[in-house]
C-alpha cells in the first residue's frame, strides 16, 4: 500500500470518528434543527458576539427560517435536550465562569450552548406571529443550512501563484482555474465530489540559443475526485484526479497527475447557495513521451459557491 493511500485511510477514519463522538439530540429533526442553530451562532460568534440581545434578534430571521419547518414537539424536544446538555457542563454558564476564574475559554462550549438554547427560544416565540405562511412543518427536516445527505453540485474560482520545474529550471508564475463538482455527503462529516477544472497561467518555455520567447499562454483541464471533510462552518479537502496540460505554441498535450489540498469556510445559505472561500494547495507533474517533465506547485484562494441538489 502506497503512502498517499494510507494517508488517505488515515484522514477518512479520523473524520469518521470525529463524526461518531459528536453529541447530537437523539431525533432527526430535532438534531437538524439544532446544527441549523449552531452554525447560525457560530457564524456571529466569528464576527464578535457582543449583547446577547442584539446579536438574538440579528440572527432571528435565519433562525426562524428554519425553526418554521419543524413540528412544536421537535422544538420543545431540542429546547429539553439544551437543558440537559448546558446542565451536564457545569451550567449556568454565568456560575460555571465564576468558578472556572472568571476565563471565556473555560465556557467556550457551555458559552455556545447556552446562546443556541436563547436563539431557539426567542425564535420559538416569534414563530406564531412571524412563520410565513408558505413555511409549514415537516416530519422529514433535513436542515437548511447544512447538506447532510444530500446531492450538491460545488463551482469555485480564483488566482493562483505558481511555482513551475522542468528540468533544472525554476520559474514563478501567476494563473487562475475554475471548476464544477458534483457529489454527495455522507452524513454531517464526509463528502465525495468529482469534476473538472479548467486553468490558465503563463508560461516561461526554455530560450532557444540565448533567446528568450517570452511568456506563452498555458492551459490546464484537471479531472479531480475530492473527499470533503466538514466541520461546523468550515471544511478540509484531499483531491486527486488526471492532468492535461498544454501551451498556445505546443499543442501536444502532457498528461500527468494532480495532487491537492485545501481548507474552506462556508457562509449561511443566501437563498438558494452557500457562499464562501477556501485556500487550496496542488502539487502536479506531468509524464511526457519525450523531454523534461513539468512539476507545477499552484497555490491560490477559490471563491465558492455550494448548491444542494
Amino acid at each position: 500500500m502506497s503512502s498517499r493511500t494510507r494517508l488517505t485511510g488515515v484522514l477518512i477514519a479520523a473524520a469518521l470518528l470525529a463524526g461518531c463522538g459528536r453529541q447530537l439530540p437523539p431525533r432527526a429533526p430535532s438534531a437538524a434543527l439544532y446544527r441549523d442553530l449552531e452554525r447560525i451562532v457560530t457564524v456571529r460568534e466569528a464576527g464578535g458576539w457582543e449583547i446577547d440581545r442584539l446579536e438574538v434578534e440579528g440572527a432571528l430571521s435565519d433562525a426562524l427560517m428554519s425553526v418554521c419547518q419543524v413540528e412544536r414537539t421537535e422544538r420543545e424536544a431540542l429546547a429539553g435536550w439544551l437543558e440537559d446538555r448546558i446542565s451536564a457542563q457545569g451550567g449556568p454558564v454565568e456560575q460555571a465562569y465564576r468558578r472556572r476564574g472568571r476565563k471565556l475559554g473555560k465556557v467556550a462550549s457551555l458559552l455556545e450552548l447556552t446562546r443556541i438554547r436563547l436563539l431557539l427560544a426567542a425564535a420559538m416565540a416569534a414563530a406564531p406571529a412571524d412563520c410565513p405562511f408558505w413555511l409549514e412543518p415537516r416530519q422529514d427536516f433535513a436542515g437548511r443550512q447544512v447538506g447532510d445527505g444530500r446531492w450538491q453540485v460545488s463551482l469555485a474560482g480564483g488566482g493562483k501563484v505558481l511555482l513551475q520545474r522542468r528540468g533544472e529550471r525554476d520559474d514563478v508564475t501567476g494563473g487562475g482555474a475554475g471548476r464544477i463538482l458534483l457529489g454527495r455527503n455522507f452524513g454531517s462529516r464526509l463528502g465525495l465530489l468529482a469534476g473538472l477544472e479548467g486553468g490558465g497561467s503563463a508560461d516561461i518555455p526554455p530560450s532557444q540559443g540565448g533567446v528568450s520567447k517570452g511568456l506563452v499562454l498555458a492551459f490546464d483541464l484537471v479531472a479531480p475526485v475530492v473527499a470533503r471533510f466538514h466541520l461546523v462552518n468550515s471544511y478540509f479537502e484531499v483531491e486527486g484526479g488526471y492532468l492535461a496540460h498544454f501551451t498556445e505554441e505546443d499543442r501536444d498535450m502532457e498528461s500527468g497527475l494532480h495532487l491537492g489540498v485545501a481548507f474552506g469556510a462556508r457562509a449561511l445559505r443566501t437563498r438558494w447557495f452557500f457562499p464562501g472561500a477556501a485556500f487550496a494547495a496542488t502539487y502536479e507533474r506531468t509524464f511526457p513521451e519525450a523531454g523534461e517533465a513539468l512539476q507545477l506547485i499552484k497555490l491560490g484562494l477559490r471563491v465558492t459557491l455550494d448548491v444542494d441538489l
